[in-house]
């Protein structure tokens, strides 16, 4: 997550927009591996509702203009 921007709207709403890229591959066990693009890159639009004085997240909204499947490496692990 980067880039995080929050707006208050009034004493008791809030808005929040935040970037993210996310790197995953799975199945992986043995060692490093060479950079990889990211799986997802986009961003959440959140909401946030003041109740009794507590801060709530009150909706979420994930847009992934760019996202695919996670990669799946399999190995053979180092003990076998």
């Amino acid at each position: 997550m980067t880039n995080t921007l929050v707006t208050v709207v009034s004493a008791t709403t809030a808005t929040a927009t935040s970037y993210l890229a996310a790197y995953r591959v799975d199945g992986y066990v043995d060692g490093m591996l060479p950079p990889r693009l990211p799986a997802n890159i986009g961003h959440y639009e959140d909401t946030f509702q003041q109740v009794n004085g507590d801060w709530l997240l009150a909706s979420q909204a994930v847009f992934l203009p760019f996202g695919g499947g996670t990669e799946h490496l399999s190995t053979v692990p180092r003990d076998a």
